[in-house]
C-alpha cells in the first residue's frame, strides 16, 4: 500500500472593509390602507431627498417592496388600522455617508435603524486569496517534513473547509466628536448617538475596521521515495 500523509494548511486574511449596507425601516400607520401607503411613500421621498442633500448618490439607495399588516380591534374581524413597513438599504463607502444614513433616525420619527452589514466589493476574490494562502501554508509544512525526514512527497488530493468571514470590531477607530453605534459588528440591533473618545496613536484611519477571512485546507501527499 502506498504511504500517504495528510497536511493541514491554515490562513487568516485581513482586509479593510470597503463599504457598508445600512438597512433602515420606514413604518407608517393609518386607519386607511391607502393613506398608510401614501404616507410611507412620502416619508421615503423625504428620506431620499435628505440623503441626496448630504451628497449620497441616488443609485446607492434602494427601497424594498412594502409589507402591510392590518391591526384588528379587540372584537370583530374588521381591521382597526393598517401598518405599512418598507425597508430602505443604503450602500455607504465612507464615514460621511455612514453618518448621513444613521442620522436619518433622528430626522424622521417613522425611520428605525435595522442593521449595518460590512462588506468588501469582491468577496469571492478575497475567499480565493485566503484558500491560496492556506495552500501555501500546507506546502511550507510539506517542505519542512521533506527536509526533516528526508522524504519526497507528491500531492494527490485536496479538500477545503468553507471560508469563514467575520468582522474585527477591535480594529475600528472612533472618530472624534459624536458618532452612531450600537449592537455588534456587522449586524446592529440598535443604534444610538454617543460621544467618541479622541483617537490614540496608531489608530486605524478606516471607519469600518476589517473583515477577516479564515480557512483550513487539507492536502493529501503520497510518499514517492527518499529525498536526494
Amino acid at each position: 500500500m502506498p504511504k500517504t500523509v495528510s497536511i493541514a494548511g491554515e490562513a487568516e486574511l485581513r482586509v479593510p472593509v470597503e463599504q457598508a449596507v445600512v438597512t433602515l425601516k420606514v413604518t407608517t400607520e393609518n386607519k386607511s390602507l391607502h393613506e398608510a401607503l401614501r404616507l410611507n411613500q412620502e416619508v421615503r421621498s423625504k428620506l431620499i431627498a435628505y440623503l441626496k442633500s448630504h451628497d449620497m448618490p441616488a443609485e446607492r439607495v434602494h427601497a424594498s417592496k412594502f409589507s402591510s399588516t392590518p391591526r384588528f380591534g379587540l372584537f370583530g374581524e374588521k381591521a382597526k388600522s393598517y401598518k405599512v413597513e418598507n425597508l430602505v438599504r443604503i450602500t455607504v463607502e465612507d464615514e460621511h455617508e455612514f453618518q448621513a444614513a444613521a442620522s436619518t433616525v433622528d430626522q424622521f420619527t417613522e425611520v428605525q435603524f435595522v442593521a449595518a452589514d460590512f462588506e468588501v466589493k469582491d468577496k469571492e476574490a478575497m475567499k480565493a486569496k485566503a484558500v491560496a494562502q492556506a495552500c501555501d501554508n500546507a506546502n511550507k509544512r510539506r517542505d519542512l517534513m521533506e527536509e526533516k525526514f528526508g522524504l519526497s512527497l507528491k500531492a494527490t488530493g485536496f479538500s477545503s473547509a468553507p471560508v469563514l468571514q467575520t468582522g474585527d470590531s477591535e480594529k475600528r477607530p472612533y472618530p472624534s466628536g459624536s458618532y452612531y453605534g450600537g449592537g455588534s459588528f456587522g449586524g446592529y440591533s440598535s443604534i444610538q448617538k454617543v460621544e467618541a473618545p479622541p483617537p490614540g496613536p496608531g489608530d486605524d484611519v478606516w471607519l469600518f475596521g476589517e473583515l477577516v477571512y479564515t480557512v483550513i485546507v487539507t492536502v493529501e501527499y503520497r510518499v514517492v521515495g527518499k529525498k536526494e
